[in-house]
């Protein structure tokens, strides 16, 4: 959430105390000079939808076309997908995956897409099996959404504390 370097152990010491009498974050970098806030602190005190949101954006904006048009093509398609806009979006070797919680570790993703060679171009797993291949964007994320949990509510902030499947 907080970064930064100093000599000056008394500004780290005001610092680790002020994170832990709860001051906001804000309040930190404003009172001790070294710190900086992480792009994941500018928006922490926003709850867990604004840390979605920016989450969603900086995946969208850090991924370019040496990532593939058809990565970008399934973020775009996902992003545009409520249902799956309300997760918090992560990737892993090119696998986009969406959390129910916005801390690390995150929740086991329902379900994940990714791109694939031809002639099928999306790929959509579930949990433990392939749950279809696509030759489009919009085709894998109507795919996974139709196997997403009915009671699937928003991403919570915090970690995930269950035991991983």
């Amino acid at each position: 959430m907080i970064a930064g370097t100093t000599g000056d152990l008394v500004e780290v010491v005001r610092a680790a105390h002020n994170w832990r009498s709860g001051m906001p974050l804000h309040d930190i970098r404003r009172s001790v000079p070294f710190v900086v806030l992480t792009r994941r602190g500018e928006v922490v005190e926003q709850g867990p939808a604004g840390v979605v949101a920016a989450e969603w954006q900086w995946l969208r904006q850090s991924t370019t076309e040496t990532d593939g048009p058809n990565h970008r093509a399934l973020i775009e398609a996902a992003h545009n997908e409520p249902m799956l806009r309300q997760l918090y979006p992560y990737t892993t070797h090119s696998v986009l995956n969406f959390s129910t919680t916005t801390g690390y570790p995150f929740s086991p993703s329902p379900v994940s897409l990714s791109t694939h060679g031809s002639p099928s171009n999306f790929r959509v797993r579930g949990r433990r099996e392939v749950l279809g291949e696509t030759a489009t964007a919009t085709e894998a994320v109507a795919l996974a959404v139709a196997h997403l949990p009915a009671d699937l509510g928003p991403a919570v902030a915090g970690r995930y504390e269950g035991q991983r499947r």
